[in-house]
């Protein structure tokens, strides 16, 4: 084990602190931990032996701190809403004691698997974001964990967001493949060993969102009316060493509520959403914050999507503090694309393309939130949400 020290050649503005440590788990495969100095304005890569070389981390960091800092301001935030939260919070990490209670088992880094009183606070937490959906006029719809690698190329994703792939491949159709890899797979050192020649090409990847979908099954048509939709849905995202923990999972619950429509439904509805959001989270009595923030583009796109975000305030995340890390998380967010998925799915209403938004809660995210502040048993909950969840195990 060894730490290379970068010194930036100016300091980082405070708002991109948090934004660094993300993009540096991605710097090389040999990285373990990262940290920055605010006040030496110097970043410490700790790195496992062998790997790529000091002096290429080295650069690549800088790499990565001058391309954050190049659309040449300071990000600013805006708080839309904020609850105070439980007036005594929990001050415990709630993973040792619902892993204690076998309420959590740990699989791998970004894998659990949740017990009886987990599950049935998340599908407490579902149900009232179908209530809200109802509220809204969006039926319930249902979509594959697997969606199409043109889908994510017409989305952009692929360029703003590769770090967090997942590509799926299968075996070749061909005999002598399946019985050369029935006779030679195995799992050694920690991964599969298999020949690589296998493996079919990929035209398919996990779904890192839900609404995606929604906008593909909508290519091509020219709506009468503006509609708005709902769907659960599983939702995949590598974030190599920061899968910790229910605040990272590598697979998660998402319930959408998505709108697509002309401009000012779209924006109506995220109103709406802004609304709703706050009294889900004043019921759940949770500390909380609605500001507006940006999403995690990759580091070659950071700068101009970032901005353009933040220019036209289009991502509100619903942030929850953690007592026992001093960390904010993001339990949700309310985003606004404009008319970039009409334009790029050719959806349109009224002669032009549409504009699209939604609103999305990662339930196991939210969960957290609720054992994080107000622990991890039901006693301390409030009481609509005891009730809720043992009206669920009487039955």
């Amino acid at each position: 084990m060894r730490e290379v020290i970068v010194q930036l050649p100016a300091p980082l503005p405070e708002t991109l602190f948090e934004e660094l440590l993300k993009k540096l788990v991605y710097v090389a495969e040999n990285v373990t931990t990262s940290r920055y100095d605010a006040h030496a304005a110097r970043v410490h890569v700790g790195l496992r032996d062998g790997g790529v070389d000091d002096a290429v981390v080295s650069q690549r960091v800088l790499e990565i701190a001058g391309k954050l800092t190049s659309m040449g301001r300071a990000a600013t935030t805006r708080v839309l809403a904020r609850g105070t939260g439980p007036a005594s919070p929990y001050r415990e990490d709630p993973h040792v004691s619902l892993e204690a209670a076998g309420e959590l088992v740990k699989f791998a880094p970004g894998r659990y698997g949740l017990g009886p009183r987990l599950t049935r606070l998340v599908q407490t937490l579902d149900r009232h974001m179908e209530t809200i959906a109802g509220e809204m006029d969006a039926p319930p719809y249902q979509f594959p964990s697997l969606i199409s690698a043109e889908v994510l190329d017409t989305c952009r994703y692929l360029t703003n967001f590769p770090a967090s792939l997942n590509l799926v491949s299968h075996l070749r159709e061909d005999l002598a493949v399946l019985q050369e890899f029935a006779k030679t797979a195995a799992f050694e050192d920690g991964a599969l060993r298999y020949p690589a020649a296998a493996m079919s090409p990929v035209d398919s990847l996990l779904s890192p969102s839900v609404c995606f979908h929604w906008y593909n099954w909508l290519r091509n048509t020219s709506l009468e009316a503006p509609r708005s939709i709902t769907a659960l849905g599983k939702c995949f995202r590598y974030e190599a060493s920061s899968l910790t923990g229910l605040e990272r999972l590598w697979d998660f619950s998402m319930r959408e509520i998505v709108f697509v429509g002309a401009d000012r439904y779209v924006l109506d509805r995220r109103e709406q959403c802004v609304a709703a959001a706050t009294r889900l989270l004043d019921a759940l009595e949770l500390e909380y914050e609605i500001t507006t923030a940006t999403d995690p583009f990759f580091v070659d796109s950071y700068a101009v999507q970032a901005a353009f975000q933040q220019g036209f305030e289009l991502k509100f995340e619903l942030l929850c503090p953690l007592p026992y890390s001093g960390k904010k998380l993001a339990v949700g967010s309310i985003n606004y694309h404009r008319d970039f998925f009409g334009r790029s799915f050719s959806i349109q209403q009224g002669g032009v393309p549409a504009h699209t938004g939604c609103i999305g809660f990662g339930l196991e995210r939210l969960a957290l939130a609720i054992a994080a502040q107000h622990g991890p048993t039901v006693d301390r909950w409030p009481r609509w949400l005891r009730e809720a969840v043992t009206v669920d195990r009487a039955s």
